[in-house]
């Protein structure tokens, strides 16, 4: 694959991995939002079914805040590894060799010159 090309791929995948953590993080903030304001007339209810549900719920969005990244690129690797010139790249990075600059990162894929 030509320096451009792989250089364009990676900026893709950089691209997709934001957009990942932008929609997931502002979805799971405003559910939690939204939670919080409805724990207290849910504790006054009857049912306890639903502030179960809500507490559970929460307990996992947290769990996916806290590993934002990497549920993020996980994401990415499904959404981007069916191709095929992602897929080799994808195949040979990890989430912490996005944080390189675009040098450290072609001489690490072996493109770097």
């Amino acid at each position: 694959m030509p320096r451009q090309d792989t250089l364009n791929a990676i900026a893709h995948i950089r691209k997709t991995l934001e957009n990942f953590m932008v929609v997931i993080g502002i979805l799971t903030g405003t559910i939690l939002l939204i939670y919080f304001f409805t724990y207290g007339a849910l504790v006054d209810s009857t049912t306890s079914s639903l502030i179960w549900f809500e507490v559970v719920t929460s307990v996992l969005m947290v769990l996916v805040l806290v590993f934002l990244k990497r549920v993020c690129f996980f994401l990415t690797r499904l959404k981007l590894g069916r191709r095929g010139e992602y897929q080799v790249l994808l195949a040979k990075m990890g989430l912490s060799d996005l944080a390189l600059d675009e040098q450290a990162l072609m001489d690490k894929l072996g493109g770097g010159k």
